[in-house]
């Protein structure tokens, strides 16, 4: 992400949480603000001169930006949704592009764990809001084009790696266990 974001670009990361890449994005010359639920997390961020707004993602009829953004990252966020298509539909209008990153369901420990044990992934371990949504790389791709939304790439960014042949570069569907989505949404359309 980090690479594909140009200097000077406007960010909005959301459920942001902890991660490092804001700071970086502010590093890199990119003018980065963060949104999140937790007042504890936008108070970190804010310690660093970045700029933050408290939002529940749940509530889409309460999601208005102030401003538009060159990129909104959702990153291991709209698995942990119960309506990520109004989410992404909701937020369309604030943004040229969209960095996505979901887990990969069909990744190949997952398939293989159901092989030997006749049970899928675990739902959720300590709260039923852990994960609510499962996408295959493919799954994803159809996903976002029935949401009428253009990807321009997407990239596994870790899975199976033997001597260094990283199988997850070409073959993501089985081998990728991460995988980031650019997404164009000004061709997003609504569809009834």
């Amino acid at each position: 992400m980090l690479e594909h974001i140009s200097k000077g670009s406007r960010v909005l990361d959301i459920g942001c949480g902890n991660s490092l890449l804001p700071l970086k994005l502010k590093e890199k010359g990119c003018t980065v603000s963060v949104a999140d639920i937790s007042s504890i997390v936008l108070a970190e961020f804010k310690k660093h001169g970045l700029g933050t707004l408290q939002l529940d993602l749940e509530k889409t009829e309460t999601l208005k930006l102030a401003s538009s953004y060159d990129y909104i990252i959702l990153s291991e966020v709209l698995e942990h949704t119960r309506n990520p298509e109004e989410i992404l539909l909701t937020l369309k209008p604030y943004t040229a592009n969209f960095i996505l990153t979901v887990p990969n369901s069909a990744f190949y420990r997952y398939r293989l764990h159901l092989l030997f044990t006749g049970r899928f992934l675990r739902q959720w371990v300590h709260h039923p809001s852990e994960h609510l949504r499962y996408w295959s790389h493919t799954d994803f791709l159809d996903w976002l084009q029935a949401l009428g939304f253009s990807v321009s790439k997407s990239v596994a960014s870790n899975g199976l790696d033997i001597f260094g042949l990283k199988f997850f570069q070409y073959f993501p569907n089985l081998f990728g266990h991460q995988i980031c989505y650019f997404v164009n949404s000004a061709l997003a359309r609504v569809k009834v």
